[in-house]
């Protein structure tokens, strides 16, 4: 009962341990080497090297396994939280995917794709203590905020499926190879209000710029304004939070 109170502490109290800070510390380290060995590998220049980078990802991919099994053991420390339940959370499933692609390359999966998904590890920073006050901070503001949030993506939604068949009818005549059907017409629409405009499609028609301006100006105004929101949001949430520290 004690190690498990201790790990309990360790993994989610790391304050409250005298070996807490220090683990962290480790694992820590141990996502960065995980990253960096990530990327050494990709380097053809070190393939004289990479039975050793597969030893020390080998070597990640155990440690990682043994912190996931050790706060599965150790979460019933505390009785209202159940195992399913804590494995079902969002960093636990970040925590899974870091480490599966190394024993799904077992059983001959493609193993380019299981190396994207070990960038995943990084996500495992946010179970650092103060990436995790960030976290839930973040998402007290979108709880807080959801009303605001909900009403600019439903606007952004009915402003792009209205601006999108008007564009594809003025230009479809005009550059039929280029605005094909709606749905590519969608995909300029969507990366004009990112205001990214890749160039690869763009109106020639008067009323076809005319609306590709209206939208350029619109982007710019839908990314201001959930930015405002949620910087002022953060703002009330750190000086609320000073407010009780004193």
């Amino acid at each position: 009962m004690q190690l498990k109170k201790d790990l309990y502490t360790i993994f989610e109290n790391p304050n409250k341990h005298k070996y807490g800070i220090l683990i962290q510390s480790l694992i820590f380290f141990n996502i960065f080497v995980s990253i960096v060995v990530m990327f050494l590998q990709t380097e053809k220049s070190l393939s004289e090297y990479y039975s050793i980078l597969n030893i020390i990802n080998a070597s990640n991919v155990i440690l990682f396994s043994i912190e996931y099994i050790l706060r599965i053991y150790s979460i019933t420390y505390m009785h209202k939280i159940k195992r399913i339940k804590y494995v079902l959370r969002p960093l636990m499933i970040i925590d899974l995917i870091a480490i599966l692609p190394y024993y799904l390359s077992f059983f001959n999966f493609d193993f380019g794709f299981l190396r994207v998904l070990r960038v995943i590890r990084i996500f495992k920073l946010f179970r650092l203590a103060k990436f995790a006050e960030f976290d839930n901070l973040i998402g007290s503001i979108i709880k807080d905020k959801k009303e605001e949030f909900i009403f600019i993506i439903v606007t952004l939604l009915i402003l792009l499926i209205t601006i999108t068949p008007l564009v594809y009818y003025f230009e479809k005549d005009v550059q039929p190879e280029v605005f094909t059907s709606m749905g590519t017409t969608m995909w300029w629409a969507v990366i004009t209000f990112t205001t990214v405009g890749y160039g690869d499609m763009y109106p020639v028609t008067l009323m076809g710029r005319i609306l590709t301006t209206f939208v350029s100006f619109l982007g710019i105004a839908f990314y201001a304004i959930p930015g405002s929101i949620f910087t002022s949001a953060l703002l009330e949430k750190i000086n609320e939070k000073k407010r009780k520290g004193k």
